[in-house]
């Protein structure tokens, strides 16, 4: 299995959002945010106009949500 989605035209990154997504509806938290980070980067250092404008703002988004939930600690002594 592919570690990482090709990354490079807005319909690559359109695609490998989509595999982070599915990786996170799946319980694969820490792959999906390891392909949502890992994306990011990716975009902000290319610079490609239509993922900036298009993906790079649900990536964002969905990175925003992930480090905001917070995990219920387990129950002492029960």
């Amino acid at each position: 299995m592919k570690l990482m989605p090709d990354f490079g035209t807005v319909r690559e990154n359109a695609a490998a959002f989509d595999v982070a997504m599915a990786a996170i509806t799946r319980g694969d938290i820490a792959r999906g945010h390891a392909i949502l980070t890992a994306l990011r980067d990716h975009i902000c250092s290319t610079g490609e106009q239509k993922s900036l404008q298009w993906v790079l703002p649900q990536v964002l988004e969905t990175l925003a949500k992930l480090t905001t939930c917070t995990p219920i600690p387990p129950a002492q002594g029960r």
